[in-house]
């Protein structure tokens, strides 16, 4: 035998023998998932879950009511006013001539506003959560308020004080 020949003997080298007779592949079951893919999901799951749970910590404090109004024996309003996506909520609010109204505002939105009327009263500039009471007296014509940070007004940052009734 030359030595071309040894080479391709099945009797001599064996892995010659798995070549050249063809046997069924062995193919592997798919694993579920790979070890440390489960560990990264349950990972990302144990954080999401987390993250929930803080966010909904900050939500089980009683809840603002926009427009809610109470009226008291001596006739005074008073009127919650939430500051929110660049809104008043309520924007309108009706009010008997004659009627004292107060307005508790709050800004529950991510950049500061103000509550400016046209009588020259306003609260402070109001950061996130904060709150703000304004004594606007009594009222007996439509009063307007507006939001003085610029744009703000322009956008419809309004509150309308409307007299109905007689």
């Amino acid at each position: 035998m030359f030595h071309r020949d040894i080479r391709h003997s099945t009797r001599l080298n064996p892995a010659n023998r798995l070549c050249r007779h063809t046997r069924p592949r062995r193919v592997r079951a798919p694993r579920a998932s790979h070890p440390r893919h489960a560990t990264a999901v349950g990972r990302v799951a144990v954080c999401a879950t987390v993250f929930t749970v803080a966010a909904l910590a900050g939500c089980s404090s009683e809840p603002e009511v926009a427009g809610a109004t109470s009226l008291a024996d001596d006739g005074t309003m008073t009127v919650t006013v939430l500051m929110k996506d660049m809104r008043f909520e309520p924007d309108v609010i009706e009010v008997e001539p004659g009627t004292h109204v107060i307005i508790e505002t709050t800004n529950t939105d991510s950049m500061p506003h103000d509550l400016v009327f046209e009588n020259d009263l306003s609260t402070d500039l109001l950061a996130r959560d904060t709150t703000a009471t304004l004594d606007l007296g009594v009222i007996d014509e439509d009063l307007d308020g507006w939001c003085s940070v610029s744009g703000h007004r322009a956008a419809g940052m309004t509150l309308t004080i409307e007299v109905v009734g007689s």
